[in-house]
């Protein structure tokens, strides 16, 4: 941990710097004329009103257990930081030469993994600017997503100790609008936002065997934008606009190194992912009882693996949009809002993916796939609202909202397999000049449309001042069209319907409590996917209570219901939500605020699945599956057994503020999140992982005012995930980190 000695020393150079200039100096002497209190009150400079701060510090970590895992949830780093900053100038004249108004702050600068930069300025009549920049750095190793969960019985024993589809990425964002003449009757906007992520990532494909690849992240989207707004008349507002998006991807795929090998002949070859060599993944030793690798050669060269693989896929998109937008209650009793959009989108990739190694389930040592492939997305999206005023407390309300798309699609491929001649004989050692090459041309011909249309009727009554109600009934039709090829007899149609009740009740029976009550009942009759429900109703409630002007309360109640009865289904789940908040304020020196939360998944559902467990090992879930019920379903798979998924997670938090001196702010505060939860267990190997767990923060926050606009500040943040089942084949995720940042923040 730094000393104060270096952080004061660090603020003095800023002082330095900050003195030497003339507006400092201003800010100086008009700070000690106008506000003998100390406190900082701004500086009036060039018909500017000013205020400014920056806080600069240092962090100190200390981490204990897994570091990938500390990353994946927190990512603060050791360093000096730019931990904020913060300009603003009013012009109270509005006579500023370039702006009347000027806000800019920034934070996170040095090392966080998120910092950001906000713009605001405006001039008077003439323009209003917004601008960002935000860069994230983004990572991820829960490593036991996509993780093969090798066993120690298999020989060699490879484990995965970092998960195979682990991500290291940073996306940079920038955003910027600018509204001309924005009280004029004719007003201008412009638009341009740029957004970028590159970096290395993992993922993995299956040939033969699952194969490790490193994923190079490289895609662009830029975006332009101008509107027009337009008063037709003084409460009707015109506009449109123009969008276009151009999207490009140039990332690609290269074979990574998980399970390296060499054949007897000194070649090299990756095994891939999965090495459980007592259930021949890829493959076991040979002969029989032997080692898949003895001294890093292979045994077996009858193996699924890779000498090489890639795929390269350039993806280029332009999205050009207009929208023409209505905004009028120039009507009397009548309010009107509606919007129209046109999209056409074209995007084109040629592909390029290479294979070498061997699938032994065809006999394939290599394969080569290159051709092209385009697509266009044509969508028009209409939504209209318009409100009737019946009488001063009655409204009925009319919505609709149309969406239809199609996407014509086309591809022109080629693919040429290097299957072995002798089947029999074919191994990692036969040489290509032993296969037979053959070309398949695909030229593929498809097209995905889709129709939504809803309409929403409600009645809006305002009983009194302190009560009102709605009730309202919404109907929907979606229709799917699937094309392929054109050919007759190649089109898959299905169309829903949707019928849903609406409820709403509000109330404020005192001054101090506000109530909220909303209620929707759906039926669809039918469904385009099994999980999909037949029946679907969500309540929301929402109360405010503030007895006294330092008290406030709150709480909520959020509950979703799916069903749906199909016999192959039975689908049932829900999601019950559950929060209360607590603000209070009983004196000037001291606050507490609490918050819990409940939330509650469940998803259950049959499903047929195939699974034939190691011997030895017994999981519930598969023997006590019925074998006799799966007809209706993918013949290949013989078992049938209600899936379930439950996931409980309660979330509390503590914090308490003071201000034991004066010049002394204290805050201590704690909060938990705690998830129970439980799927099948279809590998005894698997462990629940993220459902179940605890994550723990406790913080602890100082600041002292130094005087002369200088502060002191440091904040203690403990960081600990713990999970509740056993680790299973891969490195521990606990860990425990303390993290001190201590920082001066000068303020005028």
């Amino acid at each position: 941990m730094p000393s104060l000695r270096i952080l004061l020393l660090l603020a003095a150079l800023i002082a330095v710097s900050l003195v030497s200039s003339p507006t400092f100096l201003m800010a100086q002497s008009s700070g000690s004329a106008q506000n003998p209190s100390g406190e900082p009150n701004g500086v009036s400079s060039g018909g500017y009103l000013i205020h400014s701060s920056g806080e600069l510090g240092y962090r100190s970590t200390d981490i204990s257990g897994s570091g990938n895992m500390y990353d994946t949830l927190v990512n603060l780093q050791q360093g000096p930081r730019f931990l904020d900053e913060t300009l603003s100038m009013q012009s109270q004249a509005h006579q500023g030469l370039l702006f009347d108004n000027l806000y800019l702050n920034s934070f996170g600068w040095g090392g966080d993994p998120n910092n950001a930069l906000r713009l605001r300025a405006d001039k008077d009549k003439w323009y209003n600017l917004q601008g960002s920049f935000r860069r994230d750095q983004n990572f991820s190793d829960f490593d036991l997503l996509a993780n093969p969960l090798n066993p120690s019985t298999s020989t060699p024993t490879i484990q995965a100790q970092n998960s195979p589809h682990l991500f290291d990425t940073v996306r940079r964002m920038s955003d910027f609008d600018l509204t001309l003449l924005p009280q004029s009757r004719v007003s201008f906007r412009l638009g341009f936002s740029h957004n970028n992520m590159t970096g290395p990532s993992y993922s993995s494909i299956h040939e033969g065997t699952d194969a490790l690849l490193l994923q190079n992240w490289n895609t662009t989207m830029t975006s332009y934008r101008f509107g027009v707004d337009w008063k037709a008349a003084p409460r009707t507002v015109i506009s449109y606009d123009q969008f276009l998006n151009y999207y490009k991807g140039d990332t690609d795929y290269q074979l990574a190194s998980f399970a390296p090998a060499l054949l007897s002949t000194g070649v090299p070859v990756e095994l891939g992912l999965p090495i459980d060599t007592v259930n021949k993944e890829p493959c076991a030793g040979a002969p029989a009882g032997t080692p898949l690798t003895v001294g890093g050669v292979l045994t077996n060269n009858n193996c699924s693996a890779y000498f090489s693989y890639s795929r390269n896929q350039r993806i280029r998109t332009s999205s050009p949009t207009e929208r023409l937008s209505m905004r009028s209650n120039n009507i009397q009793r009548l309010d009107l809002v509606a919007s129209f959009s046109y999209s056409s989108a074209d995007m084109s990739t040629p592909l390029d993916e290479n294979f070498a190694g061997l699938i032994t389930r065809t006999h394939t040592l290599a394969f080569n796939g290159t051709g092209t492939a385009s697509a266009k997305r044509i969508s028009d999206v209409l939504d209209a609202e318009a409100t009737l005023h019946l009488t001063q407390h009655l409204r009925l309300i009319q919505k609709f909202y149309f969406w239809a798309y199609r996407i014509p699609q086309n591809g022109n491929l080629t693919e040429t397999d290097n299957d072995c001649t002798v089947p029999a004989t074919c191994t990692l050692l036969t040489s290509l000049s032993a296969t037979t090459p053959t070309t398949t041309p695909t030229i593929a011909l498809s097209s995905f449309n889709q129709t939504w249309k809803r309409s929403q009727t409600e009645l809006a009554w305002d009983i009194s001042k302190k009560a009102g109600a709605r009730i309202g009934y919404r109907y929907g039709e979606r229709s799917f069209n699937h094309f392929n090829d054109y050919l007759p007899g190649d089109l898959d149609h299905f169309v829903g319907l949707e019928k849903t009740a609406l409820l709403g009740l509000w109330a404020r029976p005192t001054h101090a409590l506000r109530l909220n009550f909303d209620l929707e009942h759906a039926n669809y009759n039918s469904v385009f996917v099994r999980m999909s429900p037949r029946k679907e109703a969500r309540y929301r409630f929402q109360t405010t209570y503030t007895p006294r002007p330092w008290a406030v309360l709150g709480g909520s109640i959020n509950i979703l219901q799916d069903s749906n009865a199909d016999a192959q289904t039975q689908y049932v789940g829900h999601n019950q939500n559950y929060g209360f908040t607590a603000s209070l304020a009983p004196r000037e020196r001291f606050g507490l605020d609490l918050a819990y939360n409940f939330n509650s998944v469940i998803q259950n559902a049959l499903i047929c699945f195939n699974d034939t467990p190691p011997v030895g090992v017994t999981l519930p879930f598969v023997t006590g599956a019925n074998n006799n019920n799966c007809a209706g379903n993918d013949t290949a798979n013989n078992l049938m057994a209600n899936s379930y998924y439950t996931n409980h997670t309660n979330f509390g938090m503590a914090a308490i503020r003071f201000k034991p001196e004066k010049r002394v702010t204290a805050n201590v505060g704690y909060s938990i999140t705690s998830v129970d939860g439980s799927v099948p267990q279809f590998n005894i190997l698997q462990p629940l992982g993220s459902l179940q767990y605890k994550y723990q923060q406790p913080v602890a926050n100082l600041s002292v005012d130094l005087g002369h606009r200088l502060a002191y500040n440091m904040g203690w943040n403990y960081y600990q995930y713990a999970e509740g089942s056993f680790v299973g084949p891969t490195a521990p995720r606990y860990f425990h980190a303390n993290s001190v940042t201590e920082s001066l923040r000068y303020t005028f």
